[in-house]
């Protein structure tokens, strides 16, 4: 059951450093936990961090199925073999440990384990590809935790993977500007998962599809109403969901059973749900608010339904949908006369930040009065003095006239903004 590292950590191939917000460091003696879709490079991560550590290193997949489930008598013998590690291979046989635990939530009862093995004075990583854990894991472990978010390569770290230097977005001379618009169309494309992006096989991100459904059917859900809701929720990413709609796509009667559908595939990271901000207020209760959906990589479009006819648009959308999840930001999204894409809070605040608009055709007179007449309308909501809106090229200052007097609207390209 057991891997050591010499045999896993120490022969990892040659990594590239993943991007951690600051606020989601590493260090610190808390159990960490690094949450994120499978295929996303959890396991690889903690590779990385393995390699900084200077003790025993103990690594366990609990979603090996060649494992059999552990009992507490293997637990204990887990702690015991850890022990002799330490013995030959520290002088003194008091060097630290270090536990590495992928998809900790297939251990039934890890919690009051890992709990023991913490206050016994080892760190502890732990992975886990289902969302919920989240709040259980702060709840339970309160004061002494840090949750890593993990998601799909940026475009910061897709260039990194394929050797190219990450120059400043504001000193590109007009051939490498060229040469990174490239490179971003391709990422666009493709998507963020690692090895997708490594062997350049979208079709990757189709098996993944498929392993995640096999995961549903084992969960006790109906495999062909979740196919048929999560390719529908897919080809229209970006776009707000009818419950009605829903039913009738999938075969799913009830809109209470249509919520437990949406619950798991968010649970595991295939989809989000975006809620309309100026309606919480108005219906007091979460799950009356419209919401958009947005997928998980913007590579499952293609992967999961090639022919289905393709809304650039609403791609681009999700595209910066998932690099605001990323930095950590609090996402909503605005519609009154007009509508505005994202609304943006810090985390853990409750204030509105900034207003961002998504337009891949801005240059068109009537797109751009329609986009600027929605993040306006959105900025006097909410009191911003300034907006943003994003499009594939274009880059300007624009000057407009709010309720309260001029405002400012930069216009910046996606993929330097992606690089700030």
């Amino acid at each position: 059951m057991i891997c050591s590292h010499h045999n896993f950590f120490q022969n990892a191939p040659d990594l590239i450093p993943r991007e951690i917000f600051p606020c989601c460091s590493v260090e610190g003696s808390e159990i960490k936990l690094i949450s994120g879709p499978t295929h996303a490079g959890k396991t690889t991560f903690m590779s990385q961090v393995a390699s900084n550590m200077v003790g025993v290193k103990i690594y366990i997949d609990f979603e090996d199925r060649q494992i059999p489930e552990p009992v507490s008598g293997d637990l204990q013998a887990i702690e015991e073999t850890a022990a002799e590690i330490r013995k030959k291979e520290t002088e003194d046989g008091e060097g630290r440990i270090f536990y590495f635990f992928d998809e900790i939530q297939n251990l039934q009862g890890w919690e009051n384990w890992v709990d023991r093995l913490h206050r016994q004075g080892a760190e502890i990583y732990l992975t886990s590809s289902r969302s919920k854990l989240i709040n259980e894991f702060s709840s339970r472990f309160s004061g002494r935790c840090k949750i890593l978010r993990l998601f799909p390569f940026s475009f910061r770290e897709y260039l990194q993977i394929k050797g190219n230097r990450i120059a400043e977005p504001n000193f590109l001379t007009p051939s490498s500007s060229d040469e990174l618009l490239c490179m971003f169309l391709q990422y666009f494309e493709n998507g963020g998962f690692p090895d997708v992006i490594k062997k350049d096989d979208i079709s990757l991100s189709r098996k993944y599809f498929e392993e995640e459904l096999k995961k549903g059917a084992a969960a006790g859900y109906d495999v062909q109403k979740l196919k048929k809701l999560v390719i529908f929720l897919i080809s229209n990413m970006a776009s707000e969901y009818s419950p009605d709609t829903l039913k009738k796509i999938s075969g799913i009667e009830s809109g209470e059973l249509i919520n437990t559908y949406l619950d798991y595939l968010e649970d595991i990271f295939l989809l989000y749900r975006v809620p309309k901000l100026n309606s919480l207020q108005e219906s007091g209760k979460e799950k009356d608010v419209p919401c958009k959906i947005y997928a998980g990589d913007t590579g499952l479009f293609k992967a999961v339904y090639p022919g289905y006819p393709d809304s650039l648009g609403l791609r681009f959308e999700n595209l910066v949908f998932l690099e605001l999840l990323r930095r950590e930001k609090q996402v909503f999204y605005f519609r009154n006369q007009r509508e505005c894409d994202f609304i943006i809070k810090e985390k853990d605040s409750q204030k509105v930040s900034a207003a961002i608009q998504i337009s891949v055709c801005f240059g068109n007179p009537a797109v751009m009065e329609r986009e600027i007449l929605g993040l306006t309308e959105a900025m006097d909501e909410y009191g911003l003095e300034e907006g943003l809106i994003l499009t594939m090229d274009e880059e300007e200052t624009i000057r407009v006239n709010g309720k309260n007097g001029k405002k400012i609207v930069m216009v910046k390209s996606v993929w330097k903004w992606m690089l700030e």
